[in-house]
């Protein structure tokens, strides 16, 4: 298995060992904003699903003909969303459309490969799970460790 499935297979991992604990928040609990603009676990997962959403259409080069309203989305159809995402992503690995991607900032072509945007949304997902984990800390949950070993020792 090459290192980019082993990602992918522990970003399902992590992401799906947080969720266990969110979809058991109560609702205030999912909305309540953590700390001063600290936003709320709620708004992590608008902004997960929302970035991947859009970087997905940016990779395969089509413009999607609705922006989903991820503000009203209920919280298993926003992590549903998300997933399903993250899974697209994940099934490109084998069979995508492009190797690479170049944008325009300000005035200068950058151009991103695969394995780079790969890396940057499990990093991304990283970043913000563990927003989401201090969050369910400040609720009082006990949250078991994300981490890469943590994950490797789960799977034997």
């Amino acid at each position: 298995m090459n290192l980019l499935q082993r990602m992918g297979q522990y970003l399902v991992w992590a992401d799906k060992t947080i969720w266990e604990l969110v979809q058991r928040l109560s609702k205030e609990e999912f909305d309540r904003p953590l700390g001063e603009r600290g936003g709320s676990i709620k708004k992590r997962y608008i902004h997960l699903a929302q970035d991947t959403w859009e970087w997905y259409y940016d990779w395969i080069d089509k413009d999607p003909q609705n922006k989903p309203n991820f503000e009203g989305m209920e919280r298993e159809a926003l992590f549903g969303f998300l997933t399903d995402y993250m899974h697209k992503f994940i099934d490109m690995i084998e069979d995508r459309l492009a190797n690479e991607i170049t944008f325009d900032s300000k005035g200068k072509d950058i151009t991103i490969g695969f394995e780079e945007i790969f890396f940057h949304l499990v990093n991304h997902a990283a970043y913000h799970r563990g927003q989401i984990a201090m969050g369910l800390r400040l609720l009082g949950k006990e949250v078991q460790m994300t981490d890469y070993v943590p994950y490797r020792i789960a799977m034997v």
